[in-house]
């Protein structure tokens, strides 16, 4: 599946219908549009939008020389404006302005793809931590329940399990439409996308008709480009502003869940809590029993009393499964469909994945890479141990710092070991970044910057019913190191260093 490949014929004026132009709209069919230059073909247009890093405009001359038919800028910046006055010398293909361009990019987009969200269910699930493992629940549920459905996110993009790599956890707004269209080419009836605040913030998902917003909790997570948590929560609230939403499923047991359930309407809302809290969720855990290796979870619903047994490990896996019930009370399943889609679902790639060696050592991968998820793992994983718990873990480079000490004092109070490594450290310096990680530490610790001795130290001098928690990476099959992706697999190196395979 390819991003931006349409074969959609589709008239420039119908697309740009209704926006504030600066000047006639040429009779142009397009075939596609993109902000990537390196992307377009003959007769596209190119959408000069304003970057992170660079702007769009900047790249209009690459444009003309790649055929492009018709360059797209935004009318009201000043800095595209000014670029004009020399590149209306330069070129010869058309400069079109179109207001706050970069607003509503993903829009335009959409109508381009045939608007594709529109003829199917789209659920956005935003949040800290949990996006990834709902996403793939709820997918898995639906597809139990005899639906062709779809997810976009960090574990990848396309129907059921067959996942292809995604480098971002929500695409930009030309492939999430790209995607959406190849989806409902194939049938596809519901699609679960990861929306993350930078996507929000960017307008990424403009264009989206999103059915049921999902927010699973929020913590303290990409300051380095929010600045605080205050613009953080903004971001990641426009979700559960959606003009299209039908409901708005919503963690009751989170502050800022809490605080989006008394800005709406109750009858939009599902709340859901693990606290048995019954005044104000929806949807709440009455009971947890063990059963040999399961855990069989009572949950009330609006619907009936649902039994649900499950092998996810952590309490975190229960907020999931909850956030799984709501929203299939939100899209009114009965009581028997709710069962049959929820019991005994399989483990998320990367999530709590166990690995266990002939002798007795545990091994689990996780994707934790924040305080309030490293937390989470931890008490899991020495719930799940006999003996004593190892954990392997460091922090990503070129991301927010303000992260890694409350990490590194998480670590030291729950591992009995820690050993602090590198984890996608960019361009940053990486023992300036176990600086900032020990900067939470009382006690010295094992510091081991190479990731694969790292894990190959832990396993090697783990005792009998140990367990070693390797964490930050999950999923992952590569190491960032400068600008390079280096193939690296957390699984696969404890694998070895137990001496078991894995597939």
């Amino acid at each position: 599946m390819s991003a931006y490949d349409s074969t959609l014929g589709v008239k420039l004026a119908d697309i740009l219908d209704g926006y504030q132009i600066d000047s006639p709209v040429p009779e142009i069919t397009l075939q596609k549009m993109t902000a990537n230059t390196a992307e377009l073909k003959e007769g596209d247009a190119f959408l000069a939008l304003n970057g992170v890093s660079r702007h769009g405009i900047d790249f209009a001359l690459n444009a003309e020389q790649a055929k492009a038919s018709v360059v797209l800028f935004d009318s009201t910046d000043e800095y595209a404006k000014q670029r004009l006055v020399l590149l209306n010398k330069q070129m010869s293909i058309p400069l079109l302005g179109v207001a706050h361009l970069n607003r509503v990019h993903g829009e335009i987009l959409s109508r381009c793809y045939g608007e594709p969200s529109k003829q199917m269910q789209l659920i956005g699930v935003t949040g800290t931590d949990g996006k990834s493992s709902v996403t793939h629940l709820l997918v898995q549920a639906f597809t139990r329940l005899g639906l062709s459905a779809a997810s976009i996110g960090t574990l990848g993009i396309g129907i059921a399990n067959d996942l292809k790599p995604n480098s971002h956890t929500t695409p930009d707004a030309g492939s999430i439409q790209s995607y959406l269209a190849d989806f409902l080419q194939q049938k596809c009836e519901i699609v679960v996308m990861e929306v993350s605040s930078h996507a929000l913030h960017q307008y990424r998902v403009e264009g989206c008709a999103f059915d049921i917003a999902l927010l699973t909790n929020l913590s303290s997570d990409h300051l380095d480009y929010h600045q605080d948590i205050k613009h953080y929560a903004a971001a990641k609230e426009q979700l559960f502003h959606w003009d299209t939403l039908s409901a708005r499923v919503l963690n009751g047991d989170d502050k800022f869940g809490q605080a989006l359930t008394s800005k709406f309407d109750a009858s939009s809302v599902v709340a859901y809590s693990a606290n048995q809290d019954k005044s104000q969720s929806t949807v709440y855990l009455k009971s947890v029993e063990k059963k040999d290796r399961l855990k069989v979870l009572t949950i009330e619903t609006p619907k009936g009393e649902l039994i649900v047994e499950t092998q996810l490990i952590g309490d975190f896996n229960i907020d999931n499964i909850l956030a799984l019930v709501s929203t299939l009370v939100a899209l009114d399943y009965d009581l028997k469909r709710l069962q049959k889609a929820c019991h005994l679902l399989t483990p998320i790639p990367g999530r709590m994945e166990q690995i266990a060696s002939l002798d007795g050592k545990q091994v689990i991968v996780d994707f934790a890479h924040t305080e309030q998820a490293l937390t989470a793992s931890l008490k899991a994983a020495k719930d799940q141990t006999n003996g004593q718990l190892w954990c392997v873990f460091g922090c990503g480079g070129d991301r927010d710092r303000s992260k890694r000490a409350p990490m590194g004092r998480i670590a030291e109070r729950y591992a009995d070991y820690l050993v602090i490594t590198d984890d996608n450290p960019r361009s940053e310096d990486p023992q300036q970044i176990v600086n900032d990680i020990l900067q939470g530490c009382a006690r010295e610790h094992h510091i081991v910057n190479d990731r694969k001795a790292a894990i190959e130290f832990a396993v090697s001098k783990a005792n009998q019913n140990d367990t070693v928690l390797i964490a930050g990476k999950g999923h992952e099959n590569f190491q960032i190191v400068g600008d390079k992706k280096i193939p690296f697999r957390d699984q696969v190196i404890a694998s070895e260093a137990l001496q078991v395979s894995y597939d």
